[in-house]
């Protein structure tokens, strides 16, 4: 009878490995950041050693990319703070939910097996509620059966059912905070998504300006071809956070509807 909320916990705890993907691949982009600023730093150097005037136009475009790794670290940053955010909330539904479980399953235990109880009771009851919504606890214990026992007895399923419900409240508020912030960390990857455009960009003006150039051209070749491998790993890294976010996304919509996912290679 417990079938379905135990389905519904592991999809909060599934929801929790997600995360900490998030999390893990958000913390990768800080490397980005700094292979970017190398790239920029020396570009620079390398554009202030061509005389002549030749190495005008270059300096000024590996000037205007040496901003690009500052415009990266603030946007990275927040990713950061908002995937650490993401895995203490979902960490939080967790706990919520193992202790949650606990309690649904004493209540269970504890409904009354007496005769008279028997003659009341709608023995097919539990199993056709999932447990994962408030209405749920408020169907079961408002059952006549629970009319039955000792006057502690009684009050102790109440407040236990008490607890359920603040559970399963406090649960619903992390599962949204969860929401939200996987929200907001789409809008920060869209911003880096476009920082990573225009590094692009830089990195095909320089290849063209240094195809006119005969002292250095090849450096510079190959300095806006690695700027191109880095945002290329850029754009990797964030589509896949990208398709974890929208992955948790689904996951935790369903769950704050109090359903579950049937199988886990659904979301896969």
């Amino acid at each position: 009878m417990l079938d379905a909320l135990g389905l519904f916990k592991r999809n909060i705890n599934q929801l929790f490995g997600i995360c900490v993907d998030i999390m893990n691949t958000g913390r990768s982009l800080q490397l980005l950041s700094s292979s970017m600023q190398t790239l920029a730093n020396n570009g620079v150097i390398q554009a202030a050693k061509i005389g002549g005037g030749k190495g005008r136009p270059i300096l000024a475009l590996v000037e205007s990319l040496n901003q690009t790794p500052r415009e990266i670290k603030p946007e990275v940053e927040a990713i950061e703070q908002l995937c650490a955010e993401l895995a203490r909330l979902t960490a939080q539904s967790s706990n919520i939910v193992w202790r949650y479980y606990q309690l649904i399953a004493s209540v269970l235990v504890a409904m009354p097996q007496g005769r008279q109880a028997s003659c009341l009771m709608d023995r097919d009851l539990p199993s056709r509620l999932r447990f994962t919504t408030t209405a749920d606890i408020s169907r079961l214990m408002s059952h006549p059966s629970f009319q039955f026992g000792e006057p502690l007895e009684r009050d102790n399923r109440s407040s236990i059912a008490a607890i359920c419900q603040a559970n399963l409240t406090e649960l619903h508020a992390r599962l949204s905070e969860a929401l939200r912030c996987l929200n907001d960390t789409r809008r920060a990857l869209h911003g880096l998504k476009m920082i990573g455009l225009t590094a692009r960009y830089m990195a095909f003006c320089i290849a063209s300006e240094a195809a006119a150039l005969d002292e250095g051209g090849m450096n510079f070749k190959t300095l806006a071809a690695e700027i191109g491998h880095v945002v290329d790993e850029l754009d990797a890294r964030t589509h896949a956070m990208k398709s974890s976010i929208d992955e948790g996304q689904s996951l935790v919509e369903l769950l704050l509807k109090g359903d579950s996912y049937a199988k886990q290679d659904t979301l896969q």
